[in-house]
């Protein structure tokens, strides 16, 4: 399969238009935007036509006495063929309801917006987060295969230095001990390695067929961390924070539906016009004006109609009591959300610098326990060191290594935690 280079920008980009989750937001925001139109269009006018050609095969009857003589006389009244064309238009000239109902759409469309917004925040956070763990693994597998070669060219040094009787066969079983534990733990990461790049690539909206490579590096990543301390001072408004939004919009329709309520006490008023024509003829072609008993006729109207409420057994009345009640609820949650909002950007901020002095501590950490580590190789290789103490500190340095790489994965991704609170990645901001 091809061999596709992505680098972390490029792998948000891609999630941005590919992901699947980011896809469904965009349908569901496309098909709000037509229910506002389909709500529009029922304040327009509707105009119909029809017409209708009719075969009298026989004219309907009456029967009266005429004469008076006790005789029933038949009456038929009509011509054979008839045909009626209509245009009809009506307009709906006030109705509360419907003017709400524009509104509620359209805040409809605005929270079809806002999730689609929150979608595209998770699903970049979960793309960085992806990314941060395949460049970590990769960077744990780089070391833990150093880590193995050496331990190996060791194993053999001792093992010739054990033929020639000038070590123990006790300290090569050691050191071939930690040679097989770090083969057994670079085996854990190679698998723990390709299944986080299938999660990425399926994030991103690739085929997991193929071939990934990534192109920022740990020290790339780690840059862009430390120098995104600057954020520990930037402002915060909760407002700006999604999950605000998205509950605002939510208080608007529901304020919305409090207004309905109160306007469907007023009256809807409607207007109308009409026009008919009608031909009448004994001949099949009835629009022949040459033909027997061939005449026609036009007429039209205009109505203006109203509909009044008048009485609803108080039933209306409780609702819109109901939908008041629903308001201040969501206002309350509002109030309580802006809180909850500001204390997660204090604590995003807490992670986010302890994040990063511990990443620090832990690097330097790295760089003794190595120091260490040699020293004790050297000793072990020389005979001043045992076995066990060689182990111990290549135990040591493995465990250093390992809590320097979930530190910079902590830190990168606390950092992209600290951005979201913030509303670096939202992609409309509130008037």
């Amino acid at each position: 399969f091809a061999q596709t280079s992505l680098s972390l920008e490029q792998a948000l980009e891609h999630a941005e238009k590919h992901n699947a989750q980011n896809k469904v937001r965009s349908l569901e925001q496309r098909a709000a935007e037509k229910v506002l139109w389909q709500n529009i269009a029922l304040g327009l006018p509707s105009v119909t036509t029809a017409g209708q050609y009719t075969d009298n095969i026989e004219l309907p009857a009456q029967f009266f006495d005429i004469n008076q003589d006790g005789v029933i006389d038949k009456l038929q009244f009509g011509t054979r063929y008839t045909s009626i064309g209509n245009l009809s238009v009506n307009q709906l000239v006030f109705d509360g309801s419907y003017i709400v109902a524009v509104l509620a759409t359209d805040v409809l469309r605005d929270q079809a917006a806002l999730n689609k917004e929150k979608t595209s925040i998770e699903v970049r956070q979960q793309t960085a987060q992806l990314y941060h763990l395949n460049v970590i693994l990769t960077e744990n597998e780089k070391v833990l295969a150093e880590n193995l070669r050496l331990s190996q060219s060791t194993a053999v040094q001792m093992a010739a230095m054990a033929k020639e009787g000038l070590a123990e066969l006790e300290s090569v079983d050691q050191i071939n001990l930690v040679a097989r534990q770090l083969e057994v733990s670079l085996n854990s990461v190679r698998q723990q390695k390709t299944i986080a790049a299938k999660m990425l690539q399926l994030t991103c909206g690739l085929s997991v067929e193929q071939n990934v490579s990534l192109t920022t590096g740990l020290d790339q990543l780690i840059q862009g961390a430390v120098a995104g301390e600057s954020l520990l001072q930037a402002r915060f408004n909760p407002e700006q924070h999604v999950d605000y939004r998205v509950l605002a919009a939510g208080r608007m329709g529901q304020s919305l539906l409090y207004k309905n309520d109160l306007v469907g006490f007023l009256p809807k008023v409607y207007a109308g016009y009409s026009w008919t024509k009608q031909y009448v003829s004994e001949d099949a072609n009835v629009w022949n004006p040459d033909g027997y008993f061939a005449n026609n006729v036009a007429f039209q109207s205009w109505n203006v109609s109203a509909q009044f409420p008048l009485f609803t057994s108080g039933r209306r009345i409780f609702k819109a009591q109901e939908s008041r009640l629903k308001v201040a609820q969501l206002d309350a949650l509002l109030e309580q959300t802006r809180s909850a909002v500001t204390v997660q950007h204090l604590q995003a901020k807490a992670e986010f610098e302890n994040a990063l002095t511990s990443y620090r501590l832990q690097f330097d950490n790295v760089a003794l326990a190595k120091r260490l580590r040699d020293k004790a190789r050297i000793k072990f290789l020389e005979g001043v060191a045992s076995s066990l103490e060689y182990s111990q500190a290549e135990t040591q340095y493995q465990q250093t290594v390992a809590a320097m790489l979930a530190s910079a994965n902590e830190t990168l991704n606390k950092r992209i935690a600290l951005e979201k609170v913030l509303g670096m990645y939202n992609t409309s901001k509130p008037e």
